[in-house]
């Protein structure tokens, strides 16, 4: 199944590339490691995160305080947010959104 990347997950790539090479080198590579296993069980299992919010389910990214929310549809997984877990619960938007990025 492909992966396909809402406008959303935009600024939290961002971080997630900040926080790894700026604030928290030394995770850098397990980091990408552990995103990159993540992403493949996505593909793998569509289903294996537990449901969150409508459609949207969550799968955290392993020994990372990241999360992955996303939605199945029968052409792909739409990626909808990528959530550092610490941040504000009450900011997370997790919206019906059409917007793609390549």
């Amino acid at each position: 199944m492909k992966i396909i990347y809402l406008n959303s997950t935009k600024p939290d790539l961002a971080w997630y590339r900040h926080y790894y090479r700026s604030v928290f080198p030394a995770g850098a590579k397990r980091a990408a490691e552990a995103y990159l296993t993540a992403i493949n069980n996505l593909i793998d299992k569509p289903q294996i995160g537990p449901a969150a919010y409508n459609e949207i389910r969550r799968y955290s990214i392993q020994k990372t305080p990241f999360s992955i929310f996303y939605r199945v549809t029968k052409q792909h997984i739409e990626i909808v947010r990528i959530w550092d877990q610490r941040a504000d619960p009450t900011k997370l938007e997790l919206h019906e959104e059409t917007s793609i990025v390549a």
